[in-house]
């Protein structure tokens, strides 16, 4: 997902001649048009890194439900292993119990996990101090780019074995194992299984691990952003956004797809081994997790060392040294803020045409005005009775779609779903998708981006809730063993692939359809005047408003299941009864939540797409105005 933030004055990204300094006449430096062709690449490259913390963290749901997985198989055999030692007196009752304590460890960490991505919904709250403070010999965006990175990359590399260790993958012998038969006593217990669960799994360090790259990444993307304002020549600035969303997916799909696939113990084995000329290594991935996050931080390493020495920052909107400014009007006037390119003659209509764009593409920003002046104007957004309405649908929109959002794919690896199957498909139909769709609901809902968001609400609460359900319930039943549900066991491999992936693409489409509605009805309506810290605010609730149920969901989920009580029958198999899982009620209880919302905030939605462009202004353009006559006068009475 794009995250916006304070937006920079425009600045030249030109090369200025240096044999001729001032020009011909006096003029100012030429500057001459050169080929962006390296910056796009560059871009990439960092944009590249903004998404592999992101690809990693995305995995580290899956390896802790593995875990308890192999934790409750524990539990499983421990059962079978009393019984067969005739110590089964209260076999089932501690079975069950302990399987709901390992179930509710496993959605308690994912629930306090999921707060490790909160960095990037609060980025707005320290925007205006990266954008304020710099050190102008070592470049404005390089002076947090840099160290910023070096400390990401430091951290990921010394941190790899932290976190694998605090996970309890880096010796999974010790993560409970099955209880052992000595001369007819059960030597470990299934709770000793589960205190062993809980003390070899430290999430919360390693979501402290994680919130701190969160943290770093967040900053580098107010950087980044920044410098590719000044970085692309004029012409090519728009392109800024589509680095971005390239970058940031690349990032994601290498270290989230790249990582799961390498990983999976049967893939390594069967595949990728056999295709590298590897030796055997049965039940063990090709990488490991702390092998994983080792390489990626030394690569972020490279990218920053090569752009430290290598990558020269020229922006000409910035004059004198070092800087933070605090107050108001730091930027030293309207003539640090020309950029170099309006200073060149140009001839007739061309000349007023762009002028006219410079006018339109002005923005304030944090250096010209100070960062008190910028939060001060930003809480002037927030009171605005428009923008109010449009913060609480951000806010409580996502609530009914957290299972889909969040839980679904959980609880299909729960269920039995491989992490390689789940992973392989955000590239063949996530990706895909995610770039089609926006193209087509652009042209199928032009100029009505919240009909367009409100069609995708709907469906999403209801049908993409309902095949979900089906996909998840035709999982477990199939991946039980059951693998002839309808027709034969052909027609039930269909079955299962086919609402497998429509449960994919469904949700993918309706989630990309109301992202790029968002993201267009923000667009139309930002206040010009600040328009880059008014999208900035917009997005930071809109990334809030998912955030927060993530964990909520998780925790119910965690709360409410209630494992089945299972036995060892008298001919050696086992017989489970009773139980129940949270997550297809809980589905019905969003769902109708859901249905709530669309009734009662649909007039809300209808109404703030209909008000005027006045409405969501904050006048602050008509205040300087107004100041600036007020300070003509005061110098003709003097």
């Amino acid at each position: 997902m794009k995250k916006s933030h304070l937006s920079v004055p425009h600045t030249s990204s030109t090369i200025i001649d240096n044999n001729n300094p001032a020009g011909s006449g006096g003029l100012p430096p030429t500057p001459i048009d050169h080929d962006d062709r390296f910056n796009y690449a560059l871009l990439l490259a960092l944009y590249t890194l903004q998404g592999i913390p992101m690809g990693l963290s995305a995995s580290i749901p899956f390896l802790i439900q593995q875990k308890v997985q192999m934790l409750a198989s524990s539990v499983h055999h421990h059962n079978v292993a009393t019984a067969a030692a005739d110590a089964a007196i209260n076999s089932a009752a501690s079975s069950s119990n302990s399987l709901a304590e390992l179930t509710k460890i496993a959605y308690n960490a994912q629930a306090i996990f999921a707060l490790c991505s909160w960095p990037f919904s609060l980025k707005l709250l320290w925007a205006p101090i990266v954008d304020a403070c710099f050190s102008k010999r070592f470049g404005r965006r390089k002076s947090w780019l840099v160290p910023i990175q070096l400390i990401a990359g430091m951290l990921m590399v010394c941190g790899s074995g932290y976190v694998e260790q605090e996970l309890g993958l880096d010796n999974n012998s010790n993560t409970g194992g099955v209880g052992s038969v000595v001369d007819g006593s059960v030597v470990d217990s299934a709770a000793t299984t589960v205190e062993q669960a809980a003390k070899s799994m430290n999430v919360q360090g390693v979501t402290f691990f994680f919130f701190t790259l969160y943290f770093l990444m967040a900053t580098q993307d107010i950087a980044v952003d920044g410098w590719a304002l000044t970085m692309l020549s004029r012409k090519n600035r728009g392109k800024g956004p589509i680095c971005n969303s390239i970058g940031q997916n690349i990032g994601y799909f290498l270290s989230y797809v790249g990582f799961l696939a390498l990983n999976d113990v049967e893939s390594s084995e069967n595949l990728w081994r056999p295709l590298l000329r590897l030796p055997s290594r049965p039940g063990t991935g090709l990488v490991s997790l702390g092998g994983f996050v080792k390489f990626m931080g030394s690569f972020m390493l490279v990218i920053t060392v090569f752009v430290g020495l290598f990558k020269k920052e020229v922006d000409m909107s910035i004059e004198g040294g070092d800087c933070c400014t605090i107050g108001c009007g730091g930027g030293g006037g309207d003539k640090s803020n020309t950029d170099m390119e309006t200073l060149m003659p140009k001839n007739g209509v061309e000349e007023e045409e762009e002028d006219d764009d410079d006018d339109d593409e002005h923005e304030i920003d944090a250096y010209e005005i100070g960062i008190m002046e910028t939060y001060k104007r930003l809480w002037s957004v927030v009171k605005l009775p428009a923008v109010q309405s449009l913060i609480l649908i951000l806010l409580t929109y996502r609530l009914p779609c957290a299972l889909s959002d969040n839980v679904k794919f959980l609880k299909a690896v729960e269920f039995g779903l491989s992490k390689q199957t789940t992973a392989l498909l955000s590239p063949t139909i996530i990706l895909p998708l995610g770039i089609l769709v926006p193209i087509i609901g652009t042209k199928i809902w032009q100029g009505h981006p919240l009909k367009q968001f409100m069609f995708a609400y709907k469906f999403r609460v209801t049908v993409v809730a309902l095949v979900d359900v089906l996909m998840l319930l035709t999982v477990r039943s199939f991946r039980g063993g059951n693998t002839s549900l309808i027709g034969g066991e052909t027609t039930s491999r269909l079955i299962f692939w086919g609402l497998l992936i429509a449960s994919t693409a469904l949700q993918a489409i309706v989630h990309s359809l109301q992202f790029n509605a968002q993201m267009t009805f923000f667009a139309h309506r930002v206040d010009p005047a600040i328009g880059g810290s008014y999208m900035t605010l917009l997005n930071t609730f809109g990334n809030l408003g998912g955030t927060w149920p993530s964990s909520v969901v998780m925790y119910m989920i965690g709360q409410f299941t209630i494992p089945p009580v299972c036995s060892v029958g008298e001919d050696g198999s086992e017989v489970c009864t009773g139980g129940r899982d949270a997550y297809f009620p809980l589905q019905l209880v969003l769902s109708t939540l859901g249905c709530m919302w669309i009734f009662v905030m649909s007039k809300r939605v209808h109404h703030i797409a209909e008000l005027p462009d006045d409405a969501w202004r904050t006048q602050i353009e008509n205040e300087d105005e107004e100041e600036m006559q007020q300070l003509k006068k005061g110098g003709k009475h003097a």
